[in-house]
C-alpha cells in the first residue's frame, strides 16, 4: 500500500495534531487554507503508528514527530486510573448485592498497586506498550 501524505501541526494543549485531507482540494491547499502556521506536510510513513495507544503524547519536534514519555506515562496511568474506578464500581455493587467478588479487597488492591508500580517504573515506550491494564 502506497504511504499517504498527512498535515501535522501542534495544537494549543502542546500534542500533535494529524490530518488527512480528503482530496477535494491538494494537500497544499488544505494546508495554506485550514492549518495554523507551523503545520507541515510529511509522508505518514514517519508517523510513530506502532505507538498510536500513546497518541495523546505525540508532539512536533521541527519535522519530526516524536512521544513524550512522561506525557504516555499519565495517560497510561490516567487510563488504568479509570479503569480501576469502574471495576471498584462493579465490586461495591456485586457487594451490595451479596455476590462474591473473584479477588478478596486486600488481593484486587495489592494487583492495581502492581500495575500502577509497572507503569511508573517503566523506562521504555516498548516496555510501558506492554504493560496490560
Amino acid at each position: 500500500m502506497e504511504n499517504q501524505k498527512a498535515i501535522v501541526y501542534t495544537q494549543e494543549n502542546g500534542n500533535a495534531a494529524v490530518c488527512y485531507p480528503t482530496g477535494e482540494i491538494s494537500i497544499e491547499e488544505v494546508l495554506a487554507k485550514d492549518c495554523p502556521e507551523g503545520a507541515i506536510i510529511v509522508d505518514d510513513s514517519v508517523l510513530p503508528n506502532e505507538y498510536n495507544e500513546f497518541f495523546d503524547a505525540w508532539e512536533l519536534d521541527g519535522d519530526t514527530i516524536v512521544i513524550n514519555f512522561d506525557k504516555a506515562k499519565e495517560d497510561k496511568l490516567n487510563r488504568f486510573n479509570i479503569q480501576a474506578l469502574q471495576e471498584a464500581q462493579k465490586r461495591q455493587l456485586n457487594e451490595l448485592a451479596g455476590i462474591t467478588n473473584t479477588l478478596d479487597n486486600q488481593a484486587w488492591t495489592d494487583s492495581l498497586n502492581e500495575i500502577r508500580n509497572q507503569i511508573n517504573s517503566a523506562t521504555t515506550l516498548d516496555e510501558l506498550k506492554g504493560i496490560v491494564i
